[in-house]
C-alpha cells in the first residue's frame, strides 16, 4: 500500500479526506512541493510529474495536522526533513511515534529507540517562559490515518472498476 503511486489530483482527494474541512488547491500543493516539503518519489510520470507515494504525503499531512492544532509554522520549519528521513520507519511502528517541539527546537521520537527528546529537554532545561509553546503529537497515528484513506479508496477504485 505504501508503494501505490498517486497524482497530484489524487493526493488531494486523499489529504480532503482526512481534513475534510480543509480545501487543499492545487496550487498550494504545488507550493508545499516547490519549498520541498512534498518530494515526489514516485517511478511513475503524470503530466510530466513525477508522482507521489503516502512516505511522500506524510510530511504534508504532518503539516496540516499541526497547523490545525494552531502550531505556528516558523515552530516546524524542521518537521517536514524529520518526517522524510524516518516516514517509512514511521509507518512501519505505527502509533508512538511522537513529534515534540519546543519553540524553534523538534525532535521524533520513535517507540523503543532511546533517543534524547530535544524539545523536552529544551523545556525542562530552559526557563519557563509562557510565550513558548511546547507541543507533542502522534505522527504514527497520523501515518495510520493516512494509510486507512488510502486503503479505503483503493478499495471504492476496486469496486467501481
Amino acid at each position: 500500500m505504501v508503494e501505490r503511486e498517486y497524482s497530484a489530483i489524487e493526493v488531494r482527494e486523499l489529504i480532503q479526506k482526512i481534513f475534510p474541512q480543509r480545501k487543499l488547491v492545487l496550487s498550494q500543493f504545488t507550493f508545499f512541493n516547490h519549498v520541498g516539503v512534498a518530494k515526489p518519489s514516485g517511478e511513475t510520470f503524470r503530466r510530466g510529474r513525477r508522482c507521489y507515494r503516502l512516505v511522500d504525503l506524510l510530511s504534508v499531512v504532518t503539516v496540516l495536522a499541526l497547523k490545525e492544532q494552531g502550531i505556528p509554522l516558523k515552530n516546524i520549519d524542521l518537521v517536514p526533513s524529520l518526517i522524510q528521513e524516518n516516514a517509512q520507519t514511521i509507518f512501519n511502528i505505527g502509533a508512538g511515534c511522537r513529534l515534540s517541539g519546543h519553540g524553534s527546537t523538534v525532535s521524533l521520537n520513535l517507540p523503543n529507540q532511546n533517543s534524547a527528546n530535544e524539545a523536552l529537554d529544551s523545556l525542562l532545561g530552559g526557563e519557563m517562559r509562557k510565550d513558548i509553546l511546547f507541543w507533542s503529537y502522534d505522527v504514527g497515528l497520523l501515518a495510520r490515518q493516512l494509510q486507512e484513506v488510502a486503503e479505503q479508496d483503493l478499495r471504492q477504485f476496486s469496486i467501481a472498476a
